[in-house]
């Protein structure tokens, strides 16, 4: 099936020596999901799930700095240029506001949410999912854990800690064969590029710590927004993701039970039909 899944349209934007690698699939004429990955995802990560898109909506994937086929260069990363990564696609594709809807998984939603603060005129609506916007010790310390094991080249070890907080007991009950398949993955995908993976972690990390002085903009983004929350989610709890949607004044909150922190994966098509019943409202 994955044989059959083929972009319409491929391409690199260059930003100030970066090379950002899209993907756009359908015809060109419809609104867009524009999907940011998670931290450790990929392109290639939201093949099997396109169907419960495509036929209702066009889809725009991109690898930021880091993952897939973009740059993977050992500096300091930022989300405020990932945001700018994001813009200089909408451009190269002339893709205008009323088409363009952000769907965000963790830290695809920091990325959505840097994006509404500097470039809401560019966005119709969005989606957040997974989703935290303030300094949280907790946050700050897991990631440093994340960058030490990547640094030390022990993605597999990141990757089991990773696969316990982002699923669900359900999740990884269901689906226990198919777990250390999915690690394994996960770790091939970064192999001798664990420096871009902990760079990405980094980024995110660092913004977060730093985002209060933020905070008086996103209050005054006026673009509809919802956020999704998995019950157990674990690496952010719900409670976080709450105060997010309190934070921006046109967003609403829903919660998922016996999910955890990527619906997108555990209920894939509600969490679909979801989101575009949201973004394509009037």
């Amino acid at each position: 099936m994955l044989d059959e899944i083929k972009p319409a349209l491929e391409g690199t934007v260059h930003v100030k020596g970066v090379d950002i690698h899209y993907e756009y699939f359908g015809e060109r004429g419809r609104p867009v999901m524009v999907i940011l990955n998670g931290v450790a995802m990929e392109t290639l990560s939201w093949y099997r799930l396109l169907p419960n898109v495509l036929p209702i909506m066009d889809v725009l994937l991109w690898d930021y700095r880091g993952q897939g086929q973009s740059t993977a260069d050992d500096v300091p990363y930022s989300v405020e240029e990932a945001a700018d990564h994001l813009v200089a696609i909408l451009d190269a594709l002339q893709l205008e506001k009323h088409q363009v809807n952000l769907l965000g998984v963790s830290t695809g939603s920091i990325i959505v949410a840097e994006t509404l603060r500097r470039f809401q005129h560019r966005v119709n609506r969005a989606v957040m999912s997974g989703v935290l916007l303030q300094k949280a010790l907790s946050f700050k310390l897991d990631s440093e854990f994340g960058i030490r094991m990547l640094r030390e080249n022990r993605a597999d070890m990141w990757a089991d800690s990773l696969y316990t907080k982002i699923f669900s007991d359900r999740f990884l009950t269901e689906f226990a064969d198919a777990i250390p398949a999915m690690q394994y993955m996960l770790v091939m995908r970064y192999k001798n590029k664990e420096h871009a993976l902990a760079r990405i972690i980094e980024a995110q990390s660092h913004y977060l710590w730093e985002i209060e002085q933020y905070r008086s903009q996103f209050e005054e983004v006026t673009t509809p927004i919802l956020v999704l929350a998995g019950a157990e989610d674990k690496l952010v709890p719900p409670f976080y993701q709450k105060r997010v949607a309190a934070m921006f004044p046109r967003a609403d909150l829903k919660q998922y039970p016996e999910c955890a922190h990527i619906p997108f994966f555990e209920t894939p098509v509600r969490a679909f039909a979801d989101s575009m019943r949201f973004l394509l409202a009037k």
